[in-house]
């Protein structure tokens, strides 16, 4: 070019300089280009700044009821259609911030009255129907009428329900409609008598209680148009945190009245539909395929940068990875296992090593309930692991270093009980289980396997199924895992059989108590211990009654820790807790995860939240292109 310069003819003449200038520019137009293509994987013919696309393992919502969603899948969605009264700030698990709450609420120094201003002019996403209190007092109402057994709603009532735990409601009657009244049912029931040797017919009569609207009015109050507050029955430290949740979301109570209302019908509605405040509109969706977000161009803090979001069902992980690579996906989740495929990947970036309170776990049902699955499979008797020698022997036969190391790529900790590290009321103090199969002989020897013959299960031998849901790598290793140490034990002798179940089966599964043992994972609902004990521990707590564990005296101490408005005093309560749980061995806590977040470079504005459920869509962003450069969205 230096040459060509040389000779070029004198200013102000036709000649090659413009072409050199031109050649330049273009060349340093190709490299930007290239480097844009390089920057966006590839993919620059299907970028679109305004979709973003996140692929997931698969599975379907169970309900897209904020009152009745109690699950990963209709959470992520719910965080951005519906919103709460306050919400996370930022990155912070503990800092909250006014969302639906014009600022914070002012709380009696008793720590029973929450009294909350709420903003003005918010709007539903029909964009005319504007939020009030009576909104906020019907969409607690609402949760507390309905009280699905396998809900969220627990953490709301038992501070705002007189004796809630002794209430049956949630009812539909024959006309479809709530039974917000006292009923009596008499049923036939057909009993063997031993005596006769005969079938005798008795009558069994059903008491529904119910939650008086009086009891309603007095604990939730709209005191005004833009005024709510909530008066507990007891000081509950976790109440702020709880209303964090998505269960603590604002429906519409014209909407809800017009579709069905506290009925069958109501809330068959709610289960398939939204109608929230929040920056995102479920436009649609199909089963087992993807989710369809497009963002609320009135929403009231500004429309969101990322005007669509699909979120796509990928179960294969081979294929969601490649799909990541070529800039298919602007992010995917990437099981651990699997973080050598996607390091070292130009276009992609990865954000790891926070702390989540994400915990990882076997659960040992104590009553198990083998109707509907294949007896053949499992041939313990139902209270197997009703004796603590059998789940200290599991506790014993899991290899936590391999599962960590290998499975986990170091990016998780051994818990030493629910309460995760890094959470208020965490005790280090606690021991861990070690991977140490002389024990697991130990314990398993110990056992009784019936009261005529006092073999151990050692000696007996046993069959069992392990379940855990398709699509999640690591819980099948785990599973793995298991089986490995347990079949160790007695060589041909023990037989543990892994079985994988589609999400929705798992969940129904899991409901039922007809699971032996499952591996499953808990991502909190607030960030609090409560809101692991009480799932965890308490009597008909969300777990507790799905591997059928009760223990009064624990419970006891469990509502006495959450009523502690001392913090000192308060986080001694949860050591102690701590110790007991450690001595029941109810679970096999096997994980503590860091995060593992992967996607592409040009993503903006992404920040890990341990208490977010998935993405948080409205904070992101991704570069416009203007057919030369990539640069920030307006």
């Amino acid at each position: 070019m230096e040459g060509t310069a040389k000779a070029a003819p004198a200013a102000g003449k036709s000649g090659n300089s413009k072409k050199v200038m031109a050649i330049v520019v273009v060349a340093i137009l190709i490299v930007a280009a290239v480097g844009a293509v390089l920057l966006l994987g590839g993919a620059k013919a299907q970028y679109d700044p305004d979709v973003f696309r996140y692929g997931t393992i698969g599975g379907n919502h169970e309900s897209l009821d904020p009152a009745v969603d109690y699950e990963t899948v209709g959470g992520e969605i719910l965080q951005n259609v519906y919103e709460t009264l306050v919400f996370y700030n930022g990155a912070s698990s503990s800092d909250l911030k006014p969302m639906l709450a014009a600022e914070m609420p002012e709380i009696s120094e008793n720590g029973l009255f929450y009294n909350f201003t709420l903003r003005e002019n918010v709007l539903f996403s029909d964009n005319k129907t504007e939020m009030t209190a009576e909104d906020v007092k019907y969409s607690f109402d609402r949760g507390l009428l309905l009280n699905d057994p396998h809900g969220p709603f627990w953490m709301y009532g038992a501070v705002l329900i007189p004796n809630y735990y002794d209430y049956d409601a949630g009812k539909f009657g024959k006309d479809g409609k709530l039974l917000v009244d006292p009923i009596t049912e008499v049923v036939n029931v057909t009993k063997y008598n031993k005596t006769t040797q005969k079938n005798d017919v008795t009558q069994k009569t059903i008491i529904h209680l119910y939650i008086n609207q009086t009891v309603l009015d007095e604990h939730i109050w709209a005191k005004s148009t833009y005024e709510i507050q909530f008066n507990l029955t007891q000081p509950y430290a976790a109440f702020l945190s709880a209303l964090a949740f998505n269960a603590g979301s604002v429906v519409s109570k014209a909407y809800v009245e017009e579709n069905g209302g506290l009925s069958k019908a109501g809330y068959d509605h709610m289960a398939s539909n939204t109608f929230g405040t929040g920056p995102y509109v479920l436009e649609e969706y199909k089963v087992d395929s993807y989710y369809k977000l497009v963002a609320n161009e009135n929403y009231w803090r500004g429309a969101a940068k990322i005007k669509t979001v699909m979120i796509e069902q990928i179960p294969d992980t081979s294929a969601r990875i490649l799909a990541l690579k070529n800039g298919e996906l602007d992010a995917a989740f990437v099981p651990r296992d699997q973080k050598g495929s996607v390091e070292n990947v130009a276009n992609l970036k990865i954000v790891s090593g926070n702390p989540t309170f994400n915990i990882d776990f076997l659960g040992l049902n104590q009553k198990i309930n083998k109707t509907g699955i294949d007896q053949t499979l499992t041939t313990v008797p139902a209270d197997f692991f009703a004796d603590k020698n059998v789940r200290l022997a599991f506790a014993h036969s899991f290899n936590y270093g391999l599962y960590i190391d290998e499975t986990m790529q170091g990016m998780a900790i051994q818990p030493n009980g629910a309460i995760p590290q890094g959470m208020f009321g965490y005790s280090a103090d606690v021991d861990i289980y070690d991977y140490n199969l002389t024990k697991a002989k130990e314990y398993l020897d110990a056992t009784i396997a019936d009261n005529v013959t006092k073999e151990s299960w050692l000696d007996k031998g046993f069959n069992l199924e392990v379940f855990y849901n398709n699509g999640n790598t690591a819980r099948e290793t785990a599973c793995l895992q298991i089986k490995a140490g347990l079949e160790a034990l007695a060589p041909g002798k023990i037989a543990v059989t892994v079985t994988g179940l589609e999400w929705s089966k798992y969940l129904d599964y899991r409901k039922g108590g007809n699971m032996p043992a499952m591996f499953l994972g808990w991502a909190p609902d607030y960030a609090d211990p409560d809101d692991y004990l009480q799932p965890f521990y308490l009597s008909g707590g969300t777990y507790a009654s799905m591997i059928n564990y009760e223990n009064s005296s624990l419970d006891s101490a469990i509502m006495a820790a959450a009523s502690e408005l001392n913090e000192t005093d308060r986080a001694q309560m949860y050591e102690d807790i701590s110790t007991d749980m450690y001595e029941e061995c109810v679970y096999v806590w096997t994980a503590q995860a860091t995060n593992f977040f992967v996607g592409q470079s040009y993503i903006e504005g992404y920040y890990f939240n341990p208490m977010f459920s998935n993405l948080y869509y409205y904070d992101l962003d991704k570069p416009r292109w203007d057919g030369w450069t990539l640069t920030k969205s307006s």
